[in-house]
């Protein structure tokens, strides 16, 4: 090989070093004021604190950004939070200043927040990507210094088949993302550090794929958690899922916390809680004051000792065999699929589809649950393996849109983590194709997107459910199937003493352990609220005086959240949500929560940096959720971001292939030519 040749040689593989690195591993890069070249990002710890009373629970996380860079900093982190939370304070530390922060329009707190940057004061900013993800902002962290954010919210408390629940996520794992890369400028108002573009079908995208820290790097943002639970009653039972905990009783609080050190934030976090003599539990209510309004949050459990008729099902199982499903995700997914074909009865139909980036069905059309066709169905499952993209909808359509059979009720059981990115478009699609069928969702692994797949089950008129792990899978597949086997109530009607403003407006139908929860607002109550159902034909009623209501803060909080969610499952179309979002602002502002068009902002009033000193800003990395495969995701050409997509880094990497593979057929055309000269010469 000449001298040139080689040279020439060196420098494509330089160059493409870093892209294949980046390629295999999620790199976090931290781009300086004017190099561009990497540094070190900024430490992280959170510390997680909740109250729970009843059915209501308010929490605070604290996250401190430590600047070790040596320059003066700006943090970025995306975290997520529990579904459906009510995000309603900020609060800044610096040394021992404290600054409280406060709802604006988010271009207005966007503004602020960029104004206090450029002027060198500290400055925090949340703002909400997804109804369960957040990123917050802290600009001009001083070298050396420390600068905590304490978020307020109120996560929801989750009661059914006589449990509570309460879950806290503590990673986000990273999303597929469809489309096509957006020219700069043209996609998120602005854009975020991650490692996608943002695309045509998800113009955020860069707002939500924060960088991943490699499962072999030392634990990085380390989590402690503590619980004060008021339960109000005996307890039979109280447990952590994936944790172990120390529980201590002071004669009116438990107070939980982790028992092992503080450790990377890779496992969800999932408390559970029984009463003692539940069967005396039948409906609890709380109610508060705010603003001259009234506000009330009511829960009604069906009856619990039923006698139904068996409606024949035609019961359609999609599971999620995508790349991010690899790993336990997969193994639990199949032995849920297996359990709910067990179910299967004389007189049912059945089918099961698999999806990745391709859409696969084991028959062309449900059949009937004979024993020779389950046995198809239980060796097609037993041979699933994850791999490659995630492209939901044809799964979906081809489960919703035929027509359902005459006497039969339709039901879809969809097993997925949920990890996408593009969740309005599936959402959409839900809401307009699901007709009579109902949507039954089931979140599988740590990470799981579970906001997605709640609005999922929401908008099918069916019901969630969640498993971390395989020992979960009997007991909570058990109680999906006999929610699957048990409707309860039907035509639920609430009859309310006065006018009020209520959500939901339609009332969804009740299934075995499932409770309903209702939260309205008006200016004075008094009386009783009634609350009807029809029950295999037969009347059914139960009544609740206002004056037994529990008076609880938290409650206007959880209506406002509540009605601002509702707000938003009305438009189907960008210019529909556009046109809403006056009212969504004027909403969030009045009762003082984020929402995708409000957002946090603090201050100090006080410079810190010199405008001539540079700012560095430091995308803070993730952790990838526990028991999920890197490869899954980021497999060779980072299989998973790409595959419905592609990106400039993409495009870079896929020319100076193209060049290297010319080199070298270049190179072997020189040499050949070197060594015909050669013998020529020999031969004179």
């Amino acid at each position: 090989m000449s001298s040139a040749t080689r040279q020439m040689l060196c420098l494509f593989l330089i160059l493409l070093a870093p892209l294949g690195q980046a390629a295999s591993e999620a790199v976090l890069w931290l781009h300086g004021p004017n190099d561009g070249q990497p540094s070190q990002a900024l430490a992280l710890e959170t510390d997680v604190d909740i109250q729970i009373s009843g059915l209501l629970a308010h929490a605070t996380v604290s996250q401190r950004f430590y600047n070790d860079s040596g320059d003066w900093a700006e943090g970025r982190y995306v975290f997520p939070l529990p579904d459906d939370s009510a995000v309603e304070s900020l609060v800044v530390r610096v040394g021992e200043r404290l600054i409280e922060g406060e709802i604006q329009p988010r271009g207005q707190a966007r503004d602020t927040y960029q104004q206090a940057r450029r002027e060198g004061r500290v400055a925090g900013l949340v703002e909400q990507e997804r109804a369960n993800v957040f990123t917050t902002s802290v600009a001009n962290i001083p070298p050396g210094e420390e600068v905590e954010i304490r978020i307020g919210f109120r996560p929801r408390v989750d009661f059914e088949h006589g449990r509570f629940a309460l879950r806290f996520p503590t990673t986000i794992a990273p999303r597929f993302v469809p489309g096509q890369a957006l020219p700069s400028g043209l996609g998120a108002d602005e854009p975020g550090g991650g490692w996608s573009p943002d695309t045509d079908r998800v113009p955020d995208a860069s707002r939500i794929t924060p960088p991943v820290q490699h499962p072999d790097a030392p634990d990085h943002n380390p989590l402690r958690l503590q619980v004060s639970l008021l339960a109000g009653m005996e307890l039979a039972a109280l447990e952590s899922s994936f944790h172990a905990i120390r529980r201590d009783f002071d004669g009116e609080r438990w107070l939980v916390e982790l028992d092992e050190p503080p450790q990377a934030a890779r496992r969800d976090f999932e408390l559970t809680w029984r009463l003692a003599g539940q069967d005396r539990i039948r409906s609890t209510a709380f109610r508060q004051n705010l603003g001259g309004s009234e506000h009330v949050l009511l829960m009604v459990l069906p009856p619990e000792q039923l006698r139904t008729s068996r409606t024949p099902r035609e019961l359609i199982l999609i599971i999620d065999t995508s790349g991010s499903m690899r790993g336990e995700p997969m193994t639990q997914a199949r032995e849920s699929l297996l359990f709910a074909l067990d179910s299967l009865g004389p007189g049912d139909r059945f089918n099961v589809i698999e999806f990745n980036h391709i859409t696969r069905s084991l028959f062309d059309t449900p059949v009937a649950a004979s024993n020779r066709h389950i046995g198809q169905a239980r060796r097609f499952v037993e041979a699933l393996r994850a791999g490659g993209g995630t492209v939901m909808g044809p799964s979906l359509a081809q489960a919703m849109q035929p027509p359902v059979v005459e006497g039969f009720l339709r039901q879809i059981v969809f097993v997925t983590d949920g990890i996408i990115a593009n969740e309005q478009e599936v959402l959409d699609q839900v809401r307009r194709d699901v007709g009579h069928s109902r949507l039954f969702t089931v979140g599988i692994g740590h990470g799981v997107n579970s906001q997605f797949l709640r609005d999922g089950a929401r908008f099918g008129r069916g019901s969630y459910t969640f498993i971390g792990d395989t020992g979960q899978i009997h007991g909570r597949m058990s109680e999906l199937i006999t929610q699957l086997t048990s409707p309860v109530l039907q035509d639920i009607e609430i009859h309310w003493p006065a006018e009020v403003e209520v959500v939901p407006e339609r009332l969804p139908d009740l299934y075995a352990g499932q409770p309903l929860l209702v939260t309205a607002r008006a200016d004075r109550l008094a009386g009783e609220v009634t609350v009807s159902g029809r029950q295999e034909g037969r009347a059914w009623q139960t009544s609740i005086p206002v004056d037994a209501f529990q008076v609880s803060s938290g409650v206007a909080a959880y209506w406002g959240r509540a009605a601002l969610q509702q707000m938003l499952d009305q438009p189907t179309t960008p210019a529909e949500r556009e046109a809403l979002r006056p009212a969504v602002e004027a909403l969030a502002v009045e009762y003082q929560l984020l929402s995708p068009y409000t957002s946090l902002v603090a201050v100090d009033r006080t410079p810190a940096r010199s405008r001539q000193v540079a700012l560095r800003r430091h995308d803070v990395p993730t952790n990838l959720p526990a028991g999920r495969s890197l490869d899954g995701f980021f497999s060779g050409t980072r299989a998973l971001p790409s595959t419905d997509g592609g990106s400039e880094r993409s495009l870079l990497r896929g020319l100076l292939a193209l060049l290297l593979v010319g080199l070298l057929l270049g190179h072997k055309r020189i040499c050949r030519d070197e060594d015909e000269a050669t013998a020529k010469e020999e031969q004179a």
